[in-house]
């Protein structure tokens, strides 16, 4: 567990992931507002986040970021908030009417479509890669089956153990369970406070129904009938 106010891990599925840096530039080079400089764009992804997930998020918000934020403000120090500013991020926590007012830059309501395939998800929280940097992809292993090669030496703990998911037969794709430990940061734009989170790496925690269709279940009775009417 760590202690740093701005340190918080969220577990949701994935939504909407682009991980590398290639991936990213390509996105702007298509986004609304481009940043000019390549070297400032950053991959991306959503997390989806079920409302008990979500008050692990807002608790940690309220109770330890937004209060050290504010006493950053005090100190003149990065990430500061004014007391007004602070109040204004809590009402918006309290209120948790994320359709009307989100927090600017990481809760968001849940896109319509992707609330039809994640009825339980109450948010959606954007989490940012560093600029000019590819997110690292791991997954938490459970089983030496898990793991792409066994070489007989490794033991995986009860809990189980973070690996590159490259080294493993995992797959990190939309609607997956992911697990990130974020690095908040608080800014104002204009007259409005928000929140940033960054993170180096996505960690594959579960497996889920995944987003955009998975095809059509196959009706072997009706392939088979097909088959014997165009035999005859």
């Amino acid at each position: 567990m760590t202690s740093n106010p701005q340190n918080v891990t969220i577990r949701g599925r994935l939504s909407w992931p682009v991980f590398t840096h290639a991936e990213a530039i390509k996105r702007n080079s298509t986004s609304k507002f481009p940043k000019a400089n390549n070297d400032d764009v950053r991959p991306s992804f959503d997390l989806l986040l079920t409302e008990t997930h979500a008050e692990r998020l807002i608790t940690h918000l309220r109770d330890v970021f937004i209060p050290w934020c504010e006493a950053q403000g005090k100190a003149g120090e990065k990430s500061g908030l004014e007391p007004g500013q602070a109040k204004k991020m809590l009402k918006v926590l309290d209120e948790g009417e994320w359709d009307v007012e989100g927090i600017l830059g990481l809760i968001k309501p849940v896109h319509e479509k992707s609330q039809e395939l994640a009825p339980e998800a109450v948010m959606a929280v954007t989490v940012k890669g560093f600029k000019g940097r590819d997110l690292e992809r791991k997954a938490i292993v459970k089983s030496v089956d898990q793991l792409k090669v066994d070489d007989g030496n490794t033991t995986v703990p009860s809990k189980g153990m973070i690996v590159d998911i490259d080294d493993t037969k995992l797959e990190l794709y939309p609607g997956c369970v992911v697990a990130a430990t974020i690095n908040l940061f608080a800014f104002v734009s204009g007259k409005t406070p928000g929140i940033t989170a960054t993170a180096g790496a996505a960690i594959f925690a579960a497996d889920a129904d995944r987003f955009g269709g998975g095809g059509t279940e196959i009706d072997e009775d009706s392939i088979f009938m097909d088959d014997e009417d165009d035999a005859a």
